[in-house]
């Protein structure tokens, strides 16, 4: 099998998605058979690039990081530079990996479900999105012995490489399990509501002191329909 790999990561030098992609390639690559073929997008030209080896391609992988719970400024470039090929993609399969820093998966599935609709608009078969959060250490730590959380991100995605690698599609109980947590576990929660109010009340309440505003003043509507 032959996969084009495309890192949408706007970043010139080593990032977090390259690292993932890489483990995903290791295992993907354990089957002979399989070929891999990688773009990088982090200029214009390079955009316009990889939507020329994504025409001739029929196993697509793309990759990059959430950001603003959508992706990068060149990513959607892309995305439109595809647009010619709306509803003439049906001998392809296109998957996508999205990381980022927060640790819970619910942060991407909207865009999931946003990633489902753009490849269902080119008429091609959506084989679904790798989910990894918390992987803000990824690159600064490239140097240094990795962490348990850093090894688990690093073999599952190459678990997930190996997988696809064999069968052709990925296993929605394997991404499932690799994306969680799916949500915050509710006793953090209770801790970061008790690190607000201390937040509000020792430093937002020090800066309205500062600024010469009492505490009441700081609720005040000025634009809303009550004033």
């Amino acid at each position: 099998m032959k996969l084009l790999v495309i890192n949408g990561s706007p970043k010139l030098g080593e990032n977090n998605t390259e690292i993932l992609l890489e483990s995903f390639i290791e295992g993907f690559n354990l089957n002979k058979n399989n070929d891999v073929e990688r773009v990088r997008m982090n200029t214009e030209e390079t955009y316009k690039k990889a939507a020329e080896y994504f025409q001739g391609a029929d196993n697509i992988l793309i990759g990059f990081p959430l950001y603003s719970y959508s992706m990068p400024a060149g990513v959607k470039l892309f995305i439109e530079e595809l647009e010619p090929l709306i509803g003439k993609c049906q001998d392809k399969k296109i998957g996508f990996l999205v990381q980022y820093g927060f640790v819970e998966a619910v942060h991407a599935r909207p865009l999931e479900g946003y990633l489902k609709y753009i490849t269902e608009k080119l008429s091609a078969k959506y084989i679904g999105t790798i989910i990894r959060g918390g992987c803000d250490g990824l690159t600064k730590n490239a140097d240094k012995p990795r962490n348990k959380n850093e090894i688990k991100f690093l073999e599952g995605a190459k678990e997930i490489g190996k997988y696809f690698g064999e069968n052709g599609h990925f296993d929605k109980e394997q991404l499932k399990k690799y994306s969680e947590p799916e949500t915050e576990k509710k006793h953090n929660i209770f801790i970061l509501k008790i690190l607000v109010k201390l937040l509000n009340k020792i430093y937002w309440q020090k800066q309205l002191k500062k600024n010469g505003i009492s505490l009441k003043e700081s609720f005040a509507k000025p634009l809303s329909d009550e004033n």
